[in-house]
């Protein structure tokens, strides 16, 4: 899509070619690549021209198309777009689209179709009153009917839009053929008709963007630095989250050409003394200052950026690399899936935090012999096998018209490593068998002897592709015949289980994200019933026709498409399906260990009685309220449920309602740990894995373990070490008070390399004192954390007296690990500079940054109103005023 288009780079500027073995054979004048895409991570496409000619010219005609496309008027615009859709869902290259099709289309125009005959209905309606539609639509926009005349639309143009270039008619009746689809009324007079008027209301040609601003104002170029807003970059380098994104030099280029004039450089030592750039102390990539450097200078002075006083501000974070919390990745054993996932983890303040598990692929790729078993036209093993396979073919033909290789391929009855495959030719089910044998070792499959495929699924791709030739007959494999409920042979599928004990079995899974899918009553009707927030939530999916919905409009063709796409995809705010709730799964979390909050005095002789603080072991939960548990010698007698809190799984566990604020993990967290109330313990090879310690809860030591794995041995004794250190200091105030002394030492070391702070000569940092704004110079700047900022009546005055003359820059709070942004306009109103923001995260707070930003021909310098820089200028205070507005309908 030219639109796409980000920029077009000569030479050999992209990761392609380095990955590319065969690069060395082209001259770098001859390469260049494409950057596209609409998010902040574009895509690439490298290219190399047998010639530099040739180069150049693919260079300029690209920059050409590129041009014209961003110029291209919106009925271009809607007409290409409208293209693309269609070319990219009609698969029979026909110019037209099935039902089918159309639906698949309707989504990505935001069209919720109502119910599920909707499409049906109105399709055949078209078919029955064809012509009487066209008759109608024909007449309904006919000019003498209601059409928008020449003078009339300048009329409009001059009185209501108040476009005084419209008192040149020849600009209207340009502006007018542009919007009018039909060559042949394009003439000295055209008219508009209602569908063409009411495009032009909402194209791009009618913005309510004035385009003055799109220009640089010189008048405005002219003031002292501290009388401008500067568009500004937070950890310029990084294209994802604050923890374990990638860093890259292309997210300079990409800020640079956003209009940022402010990118941050954090600087650590790397080997061989080359300075490198990442966040450091996280797991995000490095990349190479150079790198760096060299795709600043190729990008900050870009014609379309730079204007006569533009000079990008660079602020360089530097300092090396100083021992602070314990942070890196760790694998946790969870017990329900029970396998070791990756998470990233930091001990802080004798607290372990943890954040979610990597997003990596779980599915177990299948081996090449096995391919076939994830295919729809693989039915396995049929009870009856060659009668099944032809009533399914017979009734799936019958539904669909019975095109000719319409097919299955289930296991053979009769030879144990073979197969049968089965298909539709002229009106009647024919059955062929998949032989195998072996090979060196090696199985291979055919159907005719000269011809042998290494697995089942290279043999049916190969037929689908190409004709089967036998002496009868010449057929290529079409349509395959899908499973039929696939979901009965799935262990999340209860197909008679109530609401009720649905509900009992989620209570027992400690986990959000334990799921089951249920039959309701009606055998058209099912439920999914999952765990979200700590609570059991419902939702209902109804079969109609062949197809499952959700809710009222996300349509899949099975329930195990649904599961599997919103294992990937979260069903409920952030809640992906993760452990399906299965009967050994619901047997093995049904005991737990809960704590009493209060004594509780038996009432019968099925009832426990305890004191408050009592452990009671073996628990069983149930929905009534009263649960089942072992205490004092006695098992399984019921207790009031709010008598007790759970101490097994959710203490050591997942804690979701710890306070963010100062979570060094923010929201990407999902649990935490508190390590001075448990005891650390080495369980080297638990559970498959070498390096493994495990914390218990030191009141309790019998209850469920929370066991972790390093990926070396070093690793594993600095992690093991950083917690037994956390463990042991719950009441040690004099390590707290040398705690203490150590970070004031840290403070007053001056971590910035002295070669390049000499360098600095404007927009110097200052951290001492930077709350006190009796004395402050010009060439200093002041950086606050984005909740830091002094905003206090007492002091928003001094700050802006500050703001006036010096610099200052605002910056994310820690917290904020998932890149997201904060409001800048507050901070903007009281002066404040350089309000970084995250780039790569199009939030609403990004989108507010860019539409100040795009004032001054997008320069990244917008001049500040002449009344902040009045003494009575007050941010703080509110006024009031009476306005009277006039509106005509």
């Amino acid at each position: 899509d030219l639109h796409e288009i980000q920029e077009v780079r000569p030479g050999k500027n992209s990761k392609d070619f380095e990955r590319c073995k065969d690069s060395k054979d082209h001259q770098d004048k001859t390469c260049f690549t494409i950057f596209y895409g609409s998010q902040f991570v574009l895509n690439t496409l490298s290219l190399s021209a047998p010639t530099e000619e040739d180069a150049e010219k693919w260079l300029i005609g690209l920059e050409l198309l590129r041009q014209e496309a961003l110029a291209a008027p919106t009925p271009a615009i809607i007409e290409s777009w409208l293209r693309k859709q269609m070319y990219s869902i009609d698969q029979t290259k026909k110019n037209s689209i099935s039902l089918k099709e159309l639906k698949s289309l309707l989504p990505q125009i935001n069209f919720k179709i109502p119910h599920a005959r909707y499409l049906k209905d109105k399709f055949a309606v078209l078919d029955s009153f064809k012509e009487s539609c066209t008759f109608v639509m024909g007449n309904t926009d006919r000019p003498d009917s209601s059409a928008v005349l020449l003078y009339d639309f300048q009329r409009f143009l001059l009185h209501q839009q108040k476009e005084y270039w419209a008192n040149d008619l020849n600009q209207v009746r340009e502006l007018m053929t542009t919007f009018i689809d039909d060559t042949m009324r394009k003439t000295n007079d055209p008219e508009f008709t209602v569908s063409e008027f009411l495009g032009f209301l909402f194209s791009k040609e009618n913005s309510i963007w004035d385009s003055k601003y799109s220009e640089v104002s010189n008048l405005d170029m002219n003031n002292p630095l501290s009388h401008y807003w500067v568009n500004s970059s937070h950890n310029t380098y990084l294209t994802g989250d604050q923890l374990r994104s990638e860093s890259s030099p292309e997210a300079y280029v990409r800020c640079l050409r956003m209009g940022c004039r402010c990118v941050e450089l954090d600087c650590w030592d790397g080997p061989n003394s080359d300075p490198i750039i990442y966040h450091g102390k996280t797991m995000t990539t490095k990349i190479k200052f150079v790198d760096v450097v060299k795709a600043i200078n190729d990008h900050a002075f870009h014609k379309k950026l730079s204007s006569p006083t533009d000079d990008p501000a660079r602020l360089d974070d530097r300092g090396t690399q100083q021992k602070g919390d314990k942070q890196g990745n760790l694998y946790i054993w969870d017990p329900v899936d029970e396998q070791w996932n990756r998470h990233y983890c930091v001990i802080s303040d004798d607290r372990l935090y943890y954040a979610e598990e990597y997003d990596e692929e779980k599915e177990k790729l299948l081996s090449p012999s096995e391919q076939h078993y994830s295919e729809p036209w693989f039915h396995g093993r049929m009870s009856e096998g060659r009668q099944t396979a032809e009533r399914l073919l017979q009734e799936y033909c019958a539904e669909s018209g019975g095109r000719d290789g319409t097919f299955l391929v289930r296991e053979s009855k009769t030879f144990l490593t073979d197969y049968t495959l089965s298909f539709w030719r002229k009106g009647r089910v024919q059955h062929c068998r998949i032989r195998s044998g072996s090979e060196g070792g090696q199985p291979f499959y055919f159907l005719t002897e000269n011809l042998h495929f290494s697995t089942v699924y290279e043999l049916i791709q190969h037929y689908r592709e190409n004709p089967l030739r036998c002496l009868e007959f010449d057929l290529r494999l079409t349509d395959a015949v899908p499973r039929r409920d696939p979901h009965l042979t799935e262990n999340w599928f209860y197909s008679n289980l109530s609401r009720g004990e649905a509900e009992d079995m989620l209570m027992r899974i400690p986990r959000d994200g334990a799921f089951l899918i249920r039959q309701r009553e009606n055998s058209d009707s099912f439920a999914i019933t999952f765990r979200g927030e700590g609570k059991v939530q419902h939702c209902r999916i109804q079969k109609e026709g062949p197809l499952f919905v959700l809710g009222s409009s996300t349509e899949f063709e099975s329930l195990v498409d649904l599961v599997n796409y919103y294992r990937k995809n979260p069903l409920y705010r952030k809640i992906k399906l993760r452990y399906p709730v299965t009967e050994e799964l619901v047997k093995r979390f049904s005991m737990s260990t809960v704590k009493a909050l209060y004594d509780y005095r038996a009432m019968r002789s099925d009832e426990l009685t305890f004191c408050k603080g009592a452990l009671i072991h073996n628990v069983a939960k149930y929905s009534s309220g009263w649960w089942k548990g072992d205490y004092g010698g006695k098992k399984q007698l019921y207790f009031p449920a709010n008598y007790v809190e759970e101490v097994s799984n959710n203490k050591i566990t997942e804690q979701g309602d710890q306070a963010m604020e100062d979570n060094p993990l923010g929201q990407l967290c999902k649990g935490v740990i508190e390590l001075s109330e448990c005891s650390v313990k080495s369980a080297q090879g638990k559970n498959g894995m070498s390096h493994v310690f495990t914390l218990l809860m030191k009141e309790d030591e019998n209850m469920l373990s929370f066991d972790i794995s390093a990926d070396s041995v070093e690793d594993l004794f600095e992690w093991y070490t950083a917690a037994w250190d956390a463990t042991q200091r719950k009441n040690n105030e004099q390590f707290k008070a040398s705690c203490i002394t150590q970070e004031k030492e840290i403070e007053k070391k001056d971590a910035v390399a002295k070669k390049m702070s000499d360098l600095v000569v404007y927009c110097q940092p200052r951290s001492k004192d930077k709350d006190c704004f009796k004395r402050y110079d010009y060439k200093e700047i002041r950086s606050f954390m984005e909740n830091k900022v002094p905003l206090r009546d007492s002091k928003v005055r001094d700050f802006l007296r500050y703001n006036r003359k010096a610099l200052s820059r605002i910056y994310p709070k820690g917290q904020r690990v998932d890149s997201a942004n904060y409001d800048p306009l507050p901070l903007w109103i009281c002066g404040c500079h350089m309000v970084a923001l995250n780039f790569q995260t199009a939030d609403k707070f990004m989108q507010v940054n860019n539409a100040l930003f795009s004032l001054n021909g997008g320069t990244g310098y917008v001049l500040q109103p002449e009344m902040m820089r009045s003494d009575g200028f007050n941010p703080k205070m509110q006024q009031d005023k009476k306005v009277q507005y006039t509106v005509t309908i």
